[in-house]
């Protein structure tokens, strides 16, 4: 694997990996943009906020934040803040052998993980062996390697241990997030997902409530309003498109599902200028 150049992640059409230690390498983030690859964001000083899928997050030294691919981020800020990245590809992702580790990049999952104090300077030692060896052979094996330790260190510091363990009932959990992310346009019956993972509807919301507070359901709108605000915001295809695309069979189904769950229309949402200068201040 050889170092990619160092110019915005953004613009790269297929990233295979980069790191970098200065936020020159986040790309030009004054607009709101999906990305096309995984980051690992490691903030490091305090600056405002930046947004993941519209939503506001702080920005905090010592913070991390995991992003996957087709989130949309942005930051409100004329310069960007400070912070160490690790960006890679859909194929360097799916190399990640750890199921609960690449579950840590769900997209509502996004509130970030704090790095303890005592584990600061470990932590800035990890970087650092990454860093040489993207700057160096660029080993492929040797980054996966310390890509996945990074992360099983950030899995130790969130409150992840309670959702992600190696048990059998929690590789079921892990199935279903990947069928969730797969299949949530088209289907939005708890028993379709409860049949493919061998387990009743009813014992899954039990274990979603009892680790995340929430269902199948929820999980399900969830998705489809974070694309459905993805899709709006871009402007690249008609509300009866999008519509459509999210499997409701009638736009007018769709704009009282949306409302619903915002308290806007989607043409709303498209128009109004708070919603602009929002979600681009991203």
């Amino acid at each position: 694997m050889k170092p990619l150049p160092d110019i915005p992640v953004h613009q790269l059409p297929e990233l295979e990996f980069l790191a970098a230690a200065s936020s020159t390498a986040f790309g030009e983030h004054m607009q709101s943009h999906r990305i096309n690859f995984y980051a690992i964001i490691w903030f490091t000083e305090d600056e405002g906020v930046h947004f993941i899928d519209f939503e506001p997050f702080p920005i905090q030294k010592n913070k991390v934040y995991l992003l996957g691919r087709n989130q949309v981020h942005s930051i409100p800020a004329d310069s960007l803040p400070e912070a160490r990245i690790i960006v890679f590809s859909t194929v360097f992702f799916q190399r990640i052998e750890e199921a609960h580790l690449r579950q840590l990049f769900l997209p509502f999952l996004n509130d970030g993980v704090s790095i303890p104090p005592a584990m600061v300077t470990p932590m800035k030692q990890l970087f650092k062996l990454i860093l040489l060896e993207y700057q160096g052979d660029a080993d492929a094996t040797m980054l996966l390697k310390y890509t996945a330790a990074f992360l099983m260190q950030l899995y130790r510091f969130g409150d992840y241990k309670n959702l992600f363990t190696p048990a059998t009932e929690d590789k079921r959990i892990v199935k279903l997030f990947h069928l969730l992310q797969e299949h949530y346009k088209e289907n939005r019956e708890a028993s379709f997902y409860a049949d493919q993972i061998g387990l009743t509807a009813k014992r899954i919301n039990e274990i979603l409530r009892e680790r995340m507070g929430t269902t199948i359901s929820q999980l399900l709108y969830h998705l489809l309003l974070i694309e459905a605000k993805r899709e709006l915001f871009h402007h690249e295809r008609s509300i009866k498109e999008i519509a459509y695309e999210l499997g409701f069979s009638e736009q007018s189904y769709f704009a009282r599902f949306f409302k619903k769950h915002t308290g806007f229309t989607p043409e709303q949402f498209r128009a109004q200028p708070h919603t602009t200068a929002e979600l681009h201040r991203a």
